[in-house]
Formats: C-alpha cells, sequence, structure tokens
C-alpha cells in the first residue's frame, strides 16, 4: 500500500485532475447509458400507470426529452417568422406530459383525428406563413439530430398535443363564457363593478389553541402522514411538512453613486476636451431656434387658448369667419384642422409608391422641353451653408459639468466590473478546488478556504453578507438583491430580462457559480450560492413541534367559529358590534371599504381580475366575499378567511351602487361583454381541472413517485 500512495502523491495533481474528469463523466455521462442498458432487462421501474397503459422510468423520460424538442423546435420556428418567443409558456414537466397522453387518447375515443394536413396548417399559422420547409428541416436537425430524433418524431409530438388541446377546446366551447346564461353574467359584474362597505370583528383562532386537550401521540402521526408531502402555502387552508428549496448564497453590493466622487476628481481636462471632440456631434449640437425642444414652453403656454379657441366653434350650417391675413413674417394665424389616418399595409404603401412615380414620370413626359443643364442649374437646390462650429455646437463650458458626470459614471463601471471580474475569478478557482478536493476523498487535507466575503467587500469600499437559508420566496421578500434582474443579450431574442431569483433557485442553477445583476435604483450586485438545499419531506420527529401546532389550529376552528356565531347572534337580537366588543373587551370593530369582491387593479385590459384585498381583512378569499356579497344592508354573517386563521362576524353598512342601479348599468354594458368575460376565467379553469381530475380518475392513473419537473419545483 505504501509504493502505491508513493506513486499517487508523485503524480497527484495529474491523478486529481483525472478523477475530476471521471467524477463529471460519470455524473453526466452515465446514468443515459445506464438507463439504455436498463430497458434490456435491467431495472426500469414503473414510473405511471393508467388503465390498459403505463410508463416506465426510461418511456417517461423518452416522453419528456420529445416535449422538450418539440417546444424547442416551435420556439426556433417563431423565432424564424420575426416573432419574439420569449413570452409564451410551454410546459415540459411530467405530469402535463402524461395529462397530455390521456387527453390524445380522449380525443381518439371521441373520433378526433389530427392529419398531417392538419399539422402543416397549424405550422403555417404559428409561424404566420413566413418559414420555408428547408427550414422547418434544418431546425429539427439541429435541435434533434444529436439524439437521432427525426422530423416525424417532432410531428407525432405536434399530433399528440394538438389531439389533446382540441379536446380541451371542445369541453370549454359548450361551458365557455359565450353560452353563460343571464344569472351567471349578472353575479361576475356584481363581483366587478358593486363595492361593499362593512363592519368586521376579527376572531382569531389561534386564541382557542389552549382550550384543546393534549393530542395523542398516533393523531399526531396520522396528521403528518396526511400532508408529508404537501409544500406549505400561505393561503393555504390545509397544512404542509415538505420543506421547500432553500439557499444560502454571498453577495457584494455596489450602490448607487459608490465611487462616484472619486471618479468625479480623477477627471482631468485632456479627457474632457478629447470626450467633448469626439461626441459633440452626438451629444451636444446646438438646438436651432426652430426646434421643437426649444419651443416646448411656448407650446405648453398657449395650449390652453388654443383649447378654448376648439370648445368655440361655430355651430353647423354657420359660414366660417373671415380669415385672417398673414403677419408680416408670413405665418398664417388660422388654425389647421387635424385629421385622422390610418396606417397603411406595407404592400399598400408600395403600391403608392409605385403610383407616384409613374405619376411623376408622366408629369415630366407632358413637361415642355429645356436646356436640362440650364433647368438644373436653375432647380437645383443650394447645398445648405455650413455653421460654424459655435452655432452648430454647444460650447464646451456649458456641458462640462455633463462631460465630468459621464466620464465618471463610465471609471465607476469599468472599476465596478474589473471588482466583480477579480471576484469572480476567485470563486472559480475555489470552486475548482474544492471539487477536486471532494474527489481526492480521505487524505486530501483541510478542505480549500472560500473567498471572505466580509474582508472583500471592506477592501473594495463595497457593501457584502451572507445570508440564511432561505426559499425564494423569503428572498424575493427581502428587497434589495432579491429583486434585482440582469439583461441577456442573445441574437434571436434581443435584450431580455433575467431574474435574479431564477439565476439562483431556478433549474440549471449551479453552486458557486458569480452572477452579476442589478435593480432600479442602479445598485449592482454580485452573488453565488454556497450552499443548497434541496426540496425534502423531513421525518416525524423532526417536524413534530410544526406539526403540533398546525393540528391545534386545524382543531381550533370549530371553536373559533361558534364564538364568531354567537357575537352575530347577539347582532341579529339588536346589540351593535361596538357594544359587543365594548362588553367583552378583547375585540375590535373594523369598518373596511368600500371594496369591490374582484378587481383588476393594474392589470392590462383582457387580464383576468384578482381578488380584492382590503386594508383591515387579512387574505379574504372567494368565502369571506361571498358572505359579504350575498347580504342586504343591516345583515350580518360569519365567514372564515382565505386559510381558515380567522373568522370574521361581518355586517354589511351599504353597498355601491346599489342593486338598482347596478342592474341599469349593467343592461347598458351587455353590448361589449369582454370586460366581465375575464371574470369568468376561474369558473372555466376550475371546470377544466375538475374535468382533468374525472379523466384521472377514470383512467385509474397512479404516480409510483412524485411528478417531475420545472413546472413543479
Amino acid at each position: 500500500m505504501a509504493g502505491s500512495f508513493g506513486v499517487f502523491r508523485q503524480y497527484e495533481k495529474a491523478a486529481l485532475a483525472a478523477l475530476a474528469i471521471m467524477a463529471m463523466l460519470a455524473f453526466f455521462v452515465l446514468p443515459p447509458f445506464l438507463q439504455m442498458g436498463s430497458g434490456a432487462g435491467g431495472a426500469d421501474p414503473m414510473a405511471v400507470s393508467w388503465n390498459g397503459g403505463g410508463l416506465r422510468e426510461s418511456g417517461l423520460q423518452r416522453a419528456v426529452i420529445m416535449r422538450k424538442v418539440m417546444n424547442q423546435f416551435l420556439v426556433e420556428t417563431m423565432a424564424a417568422s420575426g416573432q419574439d418567443p420569449s413570452r409564451i409558456r410551454l410546459a415540459d414537466d411530467e405530469k402535463d406530459v402524461v395529462d397530455t397522453i390521456l387527453l390524445a387518447k380522449e380525443a381518439e375515443k371521441n373520433g378526433i383525428v389530427v392529419s398531417n394536413a392538419a399539422i402543416n396548417q397549424f405550422l403555417a399559422e404559428w409561424t404566420n406563413d413566413l418559414v420555408r420547409p428547408e427550414t422547418f428541416d434544418g431546425i429539427v436537425n439541429q435541435i434533434g439530430g444529436r439524439m437521432g430524433i427525426s422530423q416525424a418524431d417532432v410531428f407525432e409530438a405536434l399530433r399528440t398535443v394538438l389531439m389533446a388541446r382540441r379536446m380541451e377546446s371542445l369541453l370549454l366551447g359548450g361551458v365557455g363564457f359565450d353560452g353563460a346564461p343571464p344569472g351567471w353574467r349578472w353575479d361576475y359584474y356584481r363581483r366587478l363593478e358593486q363595492g361593499a362597505t362593512i363592519e368586521a370583528v376579527p376572531v382569531v383562532v389561534e386564541q382557542f389553541v389552549d382550550k384543546l386537550p393534549e393530542p395523542a401521540e398516533s393523531a399526531l402521526r396520522a396528521f403528518f402522514e396526511k400532508y408529508k408531502n404537501d409544500r406549505p402555502a400561505a393561503r393555504s387552508p390545509n397544512p404542509g411538512f415538505r420543506q421547500p428549496h432553500r439557499a444560502r448564497y454571498d453577495y457584494l453590493v455596489a450602490k448607487a453613486g459608490t465611487f462616484q466622487d472619486e471618479e468625479k476628481k480623477k477627471v482631468t481636462d485632456d479627457q474632457i476636451k478629447a470626450f467633448y471632440e469626439d461626441r459633440k456631434a452626438a451629444l451636444y449640437k446646438a438646438k436651432p431656434a426652430g426646434d421643437p425642444a426649444a419651443t416646448d414652453a411656448k407650446a405648453d403656454a398657449t395650449s390652453t387658448e388654443t383649447k378654448a379657441e376648439q370648445n368655440d366653434q361655430p355651430a353647423a350650417g354657420t359660414p366660417p369667419a373671415e380669415a385672417k391675413p398673414a403677419d408680416k413674417e408670413g405665418a398664417a394665424t388660422g388654425r389647421v384642422r387635424a385629421t385622422a389616418v390610418a396606417f397603411r399595409q406595407p404592400a399598400a404603401a408600395a403600391e403608392d409608391a409605385k403610383t407616384a412615380t409613374a405619376k411623376a414620370d408622366a408629369a415630366a413626359a407632358e413637361a415642355p422641353s429645356t436646356d436640362t443643364s440650364d433647368a438644373a442649374a436653375a432647380g437645383a437646390e443650394k447645398p445648405a451653408e455650413k455653421k460654424d462650429d459655435a452655432t452648430e455646437f454647444e460650447p464646451l463650458e456649458k456641458v462640462r459639468d455633463d462631460i465630468v458626470e459621464r466620464l465618471a459614471n463610465e471609471g465607476v463601471e469599468k472599476r465596478i466590473a474589473a471588482i466583480f471580474d477579480a471576484v469572480k475569478t476567485d470563486v472559480a478557482k475555489y470552486a475548482e478546488s474544492l471539487a477536486l478536493w471532494e474527489v481526492a476523498g480521505d487524505g486530501a487535507g483541510p478542505a480549500p478556504v472560500g473567498p471572505d466575503i466580509k474582508k472583500i467587500a471592506a477592501t473594495q469600499g463595497l457593501e457584502g453578507g451572507t445570508s440564511d437559508l432561505v426559499n425564494p420566496n423569503q428572498a424575493f421578500a427581502a428587497g434589495g438583491i432579491g429583486g434585482s434582474f440582469e439583461f441577456a443579450v442573445s441574437r434571436e431574442f434581443g435584450v431580455r430580462q433575467q431574474q435574479w431569483i431564477d439565476m439562483i433557485f431556478g433549474p440549471g442553477a449551479q453552486p458557486l457559480q458569480a452572477v452579476t445583476s442589478r435593480d432600479i435604483a442602479g445598485n449592482r450586485y454580485l452573488s453565488w450560492k454556497t450552499e443548497d438545499q434541496p426540496e425534502f419531506t423531513p421525518s416525524f420527529q423532526s417536524a413534530r413541534d410544526d406539526v403540533l401546532r398546525a393540528w391545534r389550529i386545524v382543531e381550533a376552528r370549530p371553536l373559533a367559529r361558534k364564538a364568531a356565531e354567537e357575537i352575530a347572534a347577539e347582532v341579529k337580537a339588536g346589540t351593535s358590534l361596538e357594544q359587543i366588543a365594548a362588553a367583552r373587551g378583547s375585540l375590535e370593530v373594523e369598518k373596511v371599504g368600500p371594496f369591490t369582491w374582484l378587481t383588476r387593479g393594474t392589470a392590462p385590459f383582457g387580464s383576468a381580475p384578482e381578488l380584492s384585498q382590503p386594508d383591515g381583512l387579512a387574505m379574504p378569499g372567494d368565502e369571506l366575499m361571498r358572505a359579504v356579497f350575498d347580504l342586504e344592508p343591516g345583515q350580518t354573517a360569519v365567514a372564515f378567511n382565505e386559510p381558515k386563521t380567522v373568522c370574521y362576524v361581518v355586517r354589511l353598512v351599504s353597498l355601491e351602487p346599489d342593486d338598482a342601479r347596478l342592474k341599469d348599468l349593467f343592461l347598458a354594458s351587455s353590448e361589449d361583454p369582454r370586460r366581465i368575460a375575464t371574470v369568468a376565467d376561474d369558473d372555466m379553469r376550475a371546470v377544466n381541472d375538475s374535468w382533468m381530475k374525472s379523466i384521472t380518475e377514470r383512467y385509474g392513473v397512479s404516480w409510483k413517485r412524485d411528478p417531475r419537473g420545472p413546472e413543479l419545483e
């Protein structure tokens, strides 16, 4: 053994490098080969099954790969047609792939057929008929050629998806908004247009947990087993004990304005003069007297007068006032009527250009013959006289401060980039050393030490730190780097924003891979993930405290509702909420509103509205909103908020507008139902989800493990 270790020490660096390469090969290359071999009699367990069929792990992997290739094909063909595919969402998780297969089977049972001609028609519409067949072939060969995926394979994947989508459209076509009865439309209209003002008394569930007996250990274990694979969600009434993906990261921050004063002091007169001479044509042209920018103030001053004149138009049939004569400068003082025009299509514009050219040629042919040399000399425009530099450009002294600011900004950018590049290099070296150390195993000595973020920040004049182990929602809610982004540039899609959350927590995000980002305040960031904790289900013992707390909240809900109903009964007997609250001492009455059931907020027209979140109500849901809007003014009801942590006693004070006025507005809006059609989206989605659930139950779908994929992370 001593001889073997002696040889290893002699060639230590080469051996460690070879081991690292072998480890990477084992990680990236061996699994596919092992899975390929597993189909020939090795372990290839069933991943998902249904009545009459199913997919083993290798088959499911093949189906997901085909979906990814098909999605990439659609993205590339859309880009080839000159469209921007960055906003489309094409799912490729395992559950969506299996659901699509089942929907295609359902479509086949219902006689739906998607022919090759239909696929070609879809591709023509997808690309606006701007992509030639040979381009389609080239895209398929580029994407799937290395994996042996042919155009026929892509067509079959498209056929399956199109059959599934047609089956969906058949369902939604029968229950869509166009077929909604008037009662449904009235309900949707009320949710969006009628506001309620209420008095509310919150009864907090957690105040009743001490009244519960201690649960049996078996009850807690059963409660844990029921929810152990569910992820916790703030608005869900059900608990979840599965721990989300978390990460820890180091970060550096160059605050907006960092190094600015220092860089200004470095700017020399020679740099200012050189910058001015090099960029004055682009930045510092003097504005002519008639330039719109120079007359903005004058235009603003006269806009009110112009509007007044427009409002003082003569009545129809009245002869126009006598036009005023031109002033000394020849400028007409009368108003010019504005005429609305339409944008022309490129073909129409080209046709107009041809017509104009033909007319010009005809006019030239009919014109009397003249001496061309004299005509050219007489009709030629005189070249504009070149202005001297003093009138053409702003003087240097006038723009000096602006130049200093620009030069300082350039210096700051270069300085921050140099610091970040140096730290990136250190992080990359550390990642490489750590990988070699981990491959070497026992006997490799102490682990390499990573960059000291606090020391780097202090030395470079930046801010820096290390985060806690946080999930994506926590990182985003903390602000700062959590909401930052970077600009990604590509030939196909131009400039796009890439969110920092995706760079750190997204699929494919690697530890110790430094990334840069910025925020709208002008702060610059450099960060890298130092620890990555994948999503996992904890043991009962490690999660027992959380299980006990969640169990108590669920069991205390009936007690909270009973207390709220007692308060509501007193109100119905004639006691006001204020009197009840004063008598009990521990209650508060909130006056909330007016608020609507649904709100569109700042969302663009055509987007689905969201549930209102009025101040004074904690996470209200549909149950609470329906209870409020089912009341008449003066009536009282009891309802939980969405996570069922608070039971509210609510008394409706008023509805604005009242039902009589609202019905008039509803009838007036019936000619254009687009505004309220989006309100039905959630109901239509619920119908679709329920239908899909019924199909999976009818087929007896059984997952042997949790489905995986980016959409399910």
